[in-house]
């Protein structure tokens, strides 16, 4: 009967070391962003002061906030003009509800991609730390050997 070989340390820290580039990787390769609005949101229609970036805002908190105020106004504008037999379209700024909910999922995902590379920036380090000398140079070898190849 085979018994299995329980992997070395340098084994282990290889396969982690390796799922981290696959996963950074992945994220680099992710959809680039698209925006539909102007990016700058406004609580009141009428002035452009208190006006604000979503496309640089990091609280998803108040992302929600703007997503809960369209979702309200819009509804209750679409209430008024069934009340008075009409059919207007409602926009906020000049864009729909469509355009504004896809800017703000387009942020809340870059918010989510940047934690995520801020975490596996960090499991890098504490892997790079249980290296031992011999995976360390294979590894800057193997790094080394691919830039090389780009040129």
């Amino acid at each position: 009967m085979a018994t299995k070989k329980a992997k070395s340390q340098d084994e282990i820290v290889q396969e982690l070391f390796d799922k981290v580039q696959l996963r950074k990787a992945e994220l680099q390769n992710a959809e680039k962003s698209c925006w539909q609005t102007s990016g700058t949101f406004g609580f009141t229609a009428d002035s452009s002061n208190g006006r604000i970036s979503i496309q640089s805002m990091t609280d998803t908190r108040k992302l929600t906030e703007i997503m809960t105020f369209l979702i309200e106004r819009s509804r209750t504008f679409a209430e008024a003009s069934e009340i008075l037999g009409l059919d207007h379209k409602f926009t906020w700024l000049g864009y729909s509800v469509a355009e504004w909910t896809s800017d703000l999922k387009t942020r809340v995902t870059q918010i989510q991609k940047d934690k995520k590379k801020k975490e596996l920036a960090e499991l890098e380090v504490r892997l790079n730390n249980l290296i031992s000398p011999e995976l360390k140079a294979k590894l800057e070898l193997a790094e080394l050997s691919k830039l090389l190849d780009n040129n």
